[in-house]
């Protein structure tokens, strides 16, 4: 669909004047904007739009020429997120195109229109960033993942200790909206076995990470090393740092062990420090690791001999052989879901860069 709708300033049968407003994002649409709100001279028009749907152009009529101000919002879950304006003059029996490219530099806004003018059709589609719906690229890292523990205004000691366990981070509302294959987060469980879910997954019925990997995970989720564990003093901390549109979610399961002992502290149990990172605006997923070391019989564990790393959709789809890193089968099917590794050693373990395709 290429028309977006019509608005009508004022109403008149046979209109003296129109602006054409064309409209196309480099956002991803509609993880990251799922409205568009257009005012002009006034009137307000809101319309739902796909991928589909841009760039696309609807018509403004006004019955008085002159000066008018046109704004553009693009907005998710009602909330604005991108704004474009230009004030254009036009005069009577005229027709003028204005355009828009909702993009970073729009975020929060606003940014101006990209051209005013006489234009024939509209311009070829920008390349907008993938969503996730179906599946996420994993790929090397130079992203370098702080200690949540230690950023200003961190909150420490979630599921502090526990042997099993999960618990929802104490948001009102998250930070920023993220999307995640496709569906807008809601709120975010972490697991003291080393998972960061999109919904309560119940741990007691989760157990570990088995020989089939994340097919088995009960619901969307990033698995930055799934596994028995058991948490340290410090538990899973969680802090928000920058600014819109550049803000991040931290989260650093910090001095973890394997579930054998008691309590963590003993060489052989494992001091394992991981992170995960959430990016505001791209949706991407970071996974890095610090201290991941064992003894003994742990030694390899602690390189994820029987952990399972990378991102799982809720479908828990999967393929009789082989994910790719590219989220995909043998027969190019998605599959559900990215993984890294599961029931393989990795020394170094990795720093992860997950990007919604």
């Amino acid at each position: 669909m290429r028309s977006l709708a019509l608005l009508v300033v004022a109403g008149c049968s046979v209109p003296a004047t129109e602006i054409v407003v064309t409209i196309d994002s480099e956002l991803g649409v509609p993880c990251t904007i799922d409205t568009l709100e257009i005012t002009a001279g006034g009137q307000i028009e809101t319309v739902a739009v796909t991928d589909a749907d841009l760039p696309g152009s609807i018509v403004v009529v006004a019955d008085d020429p002159g000066m008018i101000d046109v704004t553009v919002t693009g907005l998710r879950g009602g909330v604005p997120f991108a704004v474009a304006s230009e004030r254009v003059s036009f005069v009577d029996e005229s027709s003028l195109e204005v355009r828009f490219l909702l993009d970073r530099s729009c975020v929060p806004g606003p940014c101006p229109a990209v051209g005013v003018g006489a234009y024939e059709g509209l311009p070829a589609p920008a390349e907008r960033r993938g969503c996730g719906t179906d599946s996420y690229l994993s790929q090397d890292s130079l992203f370098v993942l702080r200690d949540a523990c230690e950023l200003e205004g961190a909150k420490v000691g979630l599921l502090a200790g526990a042997p099993s366990g999960e618990a929802k981070l104490e948001f009102a509302e998250l930070p920023f909206p993220f999307t995640f294959y496709g569906v807008p987060a809601t709120e975010i469980w972490v697991g003291s076995d080393g998972y960061l879910a999109f919904q309560q997954p119940n741990a007691a019925s989760i157990g570990t990470s088995d020989t089939l990997g994340r097919g088995l995970f009960p619901v969307a989720a990033v698995l930055p090393f799934w596994d028995d564990l058991r948490l340290g003093p410090k538990g899973v901390c969680y802090a928000v740092s920058g600014v819109q549109p550049d803000r991040v979610l931290w989260l650093t399961w910090k001095e973890a062990c394997f579930q054998q002992g008691p309590a963590c502290g003993a060489p052989d149990l494992g001091f394992l420090t991981f992170s995960v990172a959430l990016e505001e605006t791209s949706d991407r997923i970071y996974v890095g690791y610090n201290a991941m070391t064992a003894t003994g019989a742990n030694a390899q564990r602690a390189k994820g001999q029987f952990a399972t790393i990378g991102v799982t959709n809720k479908s828990t789809l999967g393929c009789a052989t082989g994910c790719s890193a590219e989220g995909t089968c043998p027969s190019g099917a998605p599959c559900g879901y990215t993984e890294h590794s599961s029931r393989m050693t990795l020394d170094p373990l990795p720093n992860l860069e997950l990007v919604p395709r």
